[in-house]
């Protein structure tokens, strides 16, 4: 019984060692998109997308430092941030103008040919959203609020539009309610959007975060706990829909506890193919 003990006992400090070093590491997924609406000019257009940084005092600014030094070596066309800058929780009574200073200033090192996009997310709006939005604007992001934005490239064009986020924004459904002829790329920081609104809405790619991936999982393939009323569904990597796709990533950062079980956090590196 003892041997068991000490081996039950070293596979649980494994395990948790495990745990505490993934969080701290992250890898880059790339995936290619082919949509038969996807015009020439943006043939082997390349998206970055990053979700979730939850940056705070789990997650060091020469990590996130890294992290876009890594992202300027792929050298995008546009960067798609999907919300939850920082580390706080609804209850959260810290001064958080030190912490979004610190991330931003990293941030705006950022590179990318055509813009940088970005949507809100819940945690967001839980504290400091104003200062957010204050230090975003200054730094040239391009925040979608219910918003579209057209990007061109030798005569052709494709649209981003970008929700407000489900739980604690007022996401307006019908900006993606009408049938573009454009190529369209919908973000929405909660990917149970495109789940209660998939009737209603059109579009040809969408982007979330907001799961983490179940970031706890067994092995990743389940999660106990995945932010989602869809349960398993939104920690897959892509969702294939009728002549749609739906892009998730695990995010980047982990929250208030910094620790991760094979959903290891991400950079996806998207190449579009007309």
């Amino acid at each position: 019984m003892t041997n068991m003990n000490n081996i039950l006992i070293g596979l649980f400090i494994f395990f948790v060692f495990w745990a505490l070093i993934e969080a701290q590491v992250y890898r880059v997924r790339k995936i290619k998109i082919k949509n038969s609406k996807i015009p020439k000019e943006f043939n082997n257009f390349k998206i970055i997308f990053i979700s979730d940084m939850h940056y705070g005092r789990g997650f060091s600014s020469n990590r996130l430092i890294n992290i876009v030094n890594r992202i300027n070596k792929i050298e995008p066309d546009i960067i798609i941030i999907g919300g939850d800058y920082l580390d706080i929780s609804v209850k959260s009574k810290r001064d958080v103008s030190k912490y979004l200073d610190k991330e931003i200033q990293v941030l705006k090192g950022l590179k990318a040919k055509l813009g940088i996009f970005t949507v809100l997310g819940n945690h967001d709006y839980y504290r400091g959203k104003e200062y957010l939005l204050k230090k975003l604007n200054s730094n040239s992001f391009k925040i979608l609020k219910n918003g579209k934005q057209l990007i061109s490239k030798g005569g052709d064009t494709i649209e981003i539009i970008g929700i407000d986020d489900l739980l604690e924004g007022i996401p307006d459904v019908n900006v993606l309610k009408k049938t573009s002829n454009n190529f369209t790329i919908a973000i929405s920081h909660n990917p149970d959007f495109f789940s209660d609104y998939k009737n209603v809405i059109n579009y040809d790619l969408g982007f979330a975060g907001h799961t983490h991936g179940g970031q706890v999982t067994f092995f990743g393939l389940y999660a106990p706990y995945t932010s989602s009323k869809y349960g398993q569904m939104y920690c897959k990597k892509i969702i294939h829909e009728a002549n749609r796709d739906i892009l998730l990533t695990n995010g980047i950062g982990s929250g208030k506890l910094a620790i991760r079980f094979f959903a290891i956090p991400e950079i996806v590196e998207i190449d579009l193919e007309a």
